[in-house]
């Protein structure tokens, strides 16, 4: 008997080519941050966030305060709610492509090792901060991304 091709596999494909050239845009398209003065090594240092959840309660503080012309308060949503947003189609495309991946535990490793090496090269090239909340938020997106991908199948 012959396997049954998703004809839309294809199609998944260049949407998913799609959208991982315009995270990549998104992620790492801006002018280096390269502070005058300062050495590669303190800048490198100045930009690193091992805390859990730091950065997640500083946004979460403004954006409570719900001053809504104050710019703090668009960059706190932005930060919160892109980063997890922004992640949603990649839980919901790798299972789709590819077998491997509809196992969480695969799923949940590859995830967390792509989003740890966009964080490193965003902090080694300086085209942002290293964050230990933006991998909780990423993981949070992609994960959701994953159940709405699985759990209609069950």
């Amino acid at each position: 008997m012959a396997k049954h091709k998703n004809s839309s596999t294809p199609f998944l494909r260049f949407l998913f080519l799609l959208y991982a050239a315009l995270l990549l845009w998104l992620l790492f398209d801006r002018s280096v941050d390269w502070t005058e003065g300062i050495p590669y090594r303190q800048q490198i240092k100045n930009n690193v966030n091992l805390i859990p959840f730091h950065t997640i309660k500083q946004y979460w503080k403004i954006v409570r305060l719900r001053q809504y012309n104050d710019v703090r308060f668009f960059h706190g949503v932005i930060n919160l709610a892109g980063n997890i947003i922004l992640f949603i189609p990649i839980g919901y495309f790798l299972p789709r492509l590819w077998v491997k991946m509809r196992k969480f535990f695969p799923f949940l490793f590859t995830c967390t090792l792509s989003i740890c090496l966009v964080e490193l090269l965003q902090l080694l090239t300086l085209l942002g901060s290293m964050d230990i909340d933006d991998l909780i938020l990423n993981l949070a997106g992609m994960i959701l991304g994953y159940l709405a991908y699985t759990i209609p199948k069950r």
